[in-house]
């Protein structure tokens, strides 16, 4: 008889997986980054060209991860369209938090960055492409080997002539 009063509370269990009741972030099982509102600003001066920009990096783990993870970002830049030629490299970021940054499982983090460089006049060509760029980096997960990459979505600068 013991048997009989769990088969409902098991079949409620089986049918909400079996419906798609499992949370969105469920699975994620590593640090899963995101660059959102990527910003840039193109300034042509006598000395060359200044690039200001912003972003906004969401780091989200998921439940199922086996534990907290520590996340330190590794290179930046800002690509082509396709993500495929790096077109400036070696960006100054400035971050509104700390790193290494620490992510508990079934959490979300948001990190604003500001970004300044001084780049050649002769690039600004290449970032002014009606293509768009993107913002591109790499992470170092510790949940993980390796490091993961990352990119913004295309979008175009501003002060392009």
């Amino acid at each position: 008889m013991k048997n009989l009063r769990a088969l409902p509370a098991l079949l409620l269990g089986l049918s909400s997986l079996l419906a798609g009741c499992i949370g969105e972030n469920e699975d994620v099982v590593f640090v899963e980054p995101r660059i959102e509102a990527p910003t840039v600003d193109v300034k042509v001066g006598v000395l060359g060209a200044t690039l200001t920009g912003s972003f906004k990096l969401t780091l989200v783990l998921g439940p199922r991860a086996s534990g907290p993870s520590t996340v330190q970002v590794g290179a930046v830049a800002i690509t082509d369209a396709p993500n495929q030629q790096s077109l400036v490299s070696g960006l100054s970021l400035v971050s509104t938090t700390p790193f290494p940054v620490t992510v508990q499982p079934d959490s979300e983090v948001m990190i604003d960055f500001e970004l300044d460089k001084i780049i050649p006049e002769g690039t600004v060509d290449a970032l002014c492409l009606p293509a768009g760029i993107r913002i591109a980096g790499t992470l170092q997960d510790s949940l993980q080997v390796g490091a993961t990459s990352v990119a913004s979505d295309v979008f175009n600068p501003t002060g392009c002539l």
